[in-house]
């Protein structure tokens, strides 16, 4: 019984010595918000690094990312239009393609399928220079502005 006493105390003065920290690293939030006006003007978008891509527009939507652009290949021009979903995973963006087409024509699913497994690494990266430390816990999406939530380390 005097075992149990004895690690019952101690448990209470380590939860007692974590708890300010805890209240600390909850306060240590911060967000950055990105405006649609701000990613339609984005050097990548206003100058992509392929010529054969123009027209670029980015349309923010509740939830959701719709991406438009012309894309000339072998001499086919083709209109197209990407609709990218964000979440947070285990602290870490992650960016899908859910809906692609061309001139009109859905892609397949196991196109996009590729298309998702290709980008993910670039864009967890991109978002991770971005945001310097600190672990994502939201995104959200609205019809003017992205914003993510980050808690400091």
């Amino acid at each position: 019984m005097e075992q149990f006493v004895r690690i019952l105390i101690v448990v209470v003065a380590l939860v007692g010595l974590a708890l300010p920290f805890a209240v600390v690293g909850a306060q240590n939030t911060r967000t950055i918000t990105i405006t649609e006006e701000q990613v339609n003007n984005a050097y990548w978008v206003t100058n992509p690094a392929r010529r054969s891509v123009t027209n670029i527009s980015v349309d923010l939507q509740p939830g959701q990312a719709v991406v438009s652009a012309t894309i000339v290949y072998r001499r086919v021009t083709y209109a197209t239009v990407s609709t990218w979903t964000p979440s947070v995973s285990n602290g870490r963006l992650t960016v899908t393609l859910t809906s692609a087409t061309a001139n009109g024509q859905p892609a397949s699913q196991d196109l996009i399928n590729q298309i998702n497994a290709s980008i993910g690494t670039s864009w967890r990266r991109y978002w991770q220079d971005q945001a310097g430390t600190g672990r994502l816990q939201s995104v959200t999406v609205t019809d003017t502005d992205m914003t993510l939530t980050f808690a400091g380390r």
